[in-house]
């Protein structure tokens, strides 16, 4: 298996995984209406005999800070598919880890992400349960991994993610 940053000449084979692997088509419209918005900052494909297994989106984040001295540079952890016939063998966790590798190379301090599953806290995603920051995804299973050290100390903010997410 060979790990490589997607091409727009993958997207049909990105949309398959994730069809294959999701009922309803609410991941694979969000993924494209990022791609067609060019929001995606990172993006990973994972290839088994040529053809596209799993894969892995990042995309732009806004953080609107209360206190103006502050700026917080942060991504969404916005799209994870591996094809059924591929999971559980390790191939989403390293798609995570590089992806997460990519983002702290480019600056990343913070990455957000709306999921109701545990998978993401074994990289340090946290649950956030205070109202430090506010979004119309908070709730039960929105969680923050902090690249870099107390980034949220005494923060009060806004985040806005692209309207993509709206579906």
């Amino acid at each position: 298996m060979d790990i490589r940053d997607a091409t727009l000449d993958d997207l049909e084979g990105i949309l398959n995984v994730y069809e294959a692997t999701f009922d309803g088509p609410e991941k694979s419209t969000l993924l494209a209406r990022l791609y067609n918005e060019e929001y995606i900052t990172t993006s990973l494909v994972a290839i088994e005999y040529g053809e596209i297994i799993a894969h892995i989106a990042f995309s732009e984040l806004e953080i609107f800070c209360d206190d103006d001295d502050k700026q917080v540079k942060a991504s969404a952890l916005a799209c994870l598919a591996v094809a059924p016939t591929h999971q559980n063998i390790g191939i989403g966790t390293e798609l995570t880890r590089q992806g997460l590798e990519l983002s702290v190379e480019n600056g990343i301090e913070a990455i957000f992400i709306a999921s109701p599953h545990a998978f993401f806290h074994r990289f340090g995603f946290d649950d956030i349960h205070d109202d430090f920051i506010k979004t119309s995804f908070s709730g039960q299973f929105f969680m923050v991994l902090m690249l870099k050290q107390d980034i949220f100390d005494d923060f009060s903010g806004n985040i806005l993610f692209p309207d993509a997410f709206d579906i």
